[in-house]
């Protein structure tokens, strides 16, 4: 079902979307960009591409680790 994230068959989209926007305000917080601008520059990072691979269990990790990934990504990119 597209729009949906799963897990071993089990439905984890809230917590998709719980983790996307804790980060999101981690960036915000980090970076002082405001709420679209932060909400861009995660879902064109390499970070966000990867946490939508379900099966590679980052939306498990806390957000704090998940914006971690998002700077390092930056600092080798420039992103931001």
């Amino acid at each position: 079902m597209e729009g949906k994230y799963f897990f071993n068959g089990k439905d984890i989209t809230m917590n998709m979307f719980i983790q996307i926007r804790d980060v999101i305000d981690i960036i915000q917080e980090t970076t002082g960009l405001n709420f679209p601008d932060a909400t861009l520059a995660f879902y064109e990072s390499q970070t966000y591409k990867a946490l939508q691979n379900t099966e590679n269990t980052l939306w498990a990790e806390s957000a704090g680790y998940i914006a971690d990934r998002y700077f390092e990504e930056c600092t080798e990119t420039n992103c931001i």
